[in-house]
């Protein structure tokens, strides 16, 4: 599931009208209303399903500007294809922080080391 949040902008006085249509979008929540400002959430299966609403989204008629603002897509099937496409090879979810201590305690070894490289330097 892909969760994103947008900003809709509308031509003035056509708030209400812009609203109403994207109320008409499956997977689409309205949320806020001012201005001309219309903050809505995409609730969509994949990230290209949920480019594909907010692409329809900025042609409906009064529509000025779609803005995204958040999208959390960990759970889209298609990022591991993407990934492999890359040459990246398999995708690693991680779920616990101190799965990375080795990895964070090599980072603070090799900046420390830098930084008596930098004071032998300066002698």
């Amino acid at each position: 599931m892909v969760i994103s949040s947008l900003v809709v902008e509308t031509t003035p006085g056509k708030l209400k009208e812009v609203s109403e249509a994207l109320k008409e979008f499956e997977g689409v929540e309205v949320h806020n209303e001012e201005g001309y400002k219309i903050v809505i959430t995409i609730e969509a299966e994949s990230i290209d399903a949920s480019y594909e609403i907010a692409t329809a989204i900025s042609q409906i008629p009064k529509v000025t500007a779609v803005n995204l603002i958040y999208a959390n897509f960990e759970d889209d099937p298609g990022l591991q294809q993407s990934w492999e496409r890359l040459g990246l090879g398999e995708m690693k979810e991680v779920t616990d922080d101190s799965d990375n201590t080795e990895d964070a305690d090599d980072a603070e070894d090799a900046d420390d080391d830098s930084d008596e490289a930098d004071a032998e330097d300066q002698d």
